[in-house]
C-alpha cells in the first residue's frame, strides 16, 4: 500500500483541520495509507518511508509560515529516492494563492527529488481565526482525490 505524509504548520487550527480533510479523503481511497503531523511532530529521517508528502500551512504576511520552511530546510538535507509532492494554504482576505505558490516553488528548488505532482490548494478562512469558508471544503476533498490519483 502507498502511504502519504501530510506535513503543516497551523496556527488557529484552520489549516490543520484541512490537513484532516485531505486525509480523510486520500484514507476513504483505501489505496492510501496516511498520516497527518504538525513540523515537530516527524523526523526528516522518516520521509523516506512516504511515497507522497504534502506541505501546508497558513499565509503569514504573503509568506509560507516560518515553521514549514525550516521543515522544508531540514527535509533539503535528507536524500530519498523521488517522491510525489503537494502543498496546500489557508489565508484571509485576497491572498489567496500566494503562499502556497511560493511554497510549491521553494519545494521544488530546495528538495528536487520531491516532484509537485498537484496543483496547490489554497483554502479561504474567514477572519483572522476562522472559520474555514464551508462551501470551499469540497476543494479539500477533491485535493485528496487528486493526490490518489498521482500515486496510482
Amino acid at each position: 500500500m502507498k502511504r502519504a505524509l501530510i506535513v503543516y504548520e497551523s496556527v488557529y487550527g484552520n489549516t490543520e483541520r484541512v490537513a484532516a480533510l485531505i486525509a480523510e479523503e486520500i484514507r476513504s481511497s483505501g489505496e492510501v495509507q496516511c498520516d497527518v503531523r504538525r513540523t515537530g511532530e516527524i523526523h526528516t529521517d522518516e520521509l523516506a518511508s512516504y511515497d507522497a508528502i504534502i506541505f501546508g500551512c497558513p499565509n503569514h504576511n504573503q509568506e509560507p509560515a516560518r515553521n514549514l520552511l525550516k521543515f522544508i530546510d531540514r527535509v533539503a538535507a535528507v536524500e530519498f529516492d523521488e517522491k510525489i509532492g503537494a502543498a496546500f494554504d489557508t489565508y484571509t482576505g485576497g491572498n489567496k494563492r500566494i503562499a502556497v505558490s511560493k511554497l510549491e516553488k521553494i519545494i521544488s528548488q530546495k528538495v528536487p527529488c520531491i516532484k509537485i505532482a498537484v496543483d496547490g490548494l489554497s483554502m479561504k478562512v474567514e477572519g483572522r481565526k476562522g472559520p474555514l469558508v464551508e462551501s470551499d471544503l469540497e476543494l479539500a476533498r477533491e485535493f485528496g482525490r487528486a493526490i490518489v490519483g498521482a500515486l496510482r
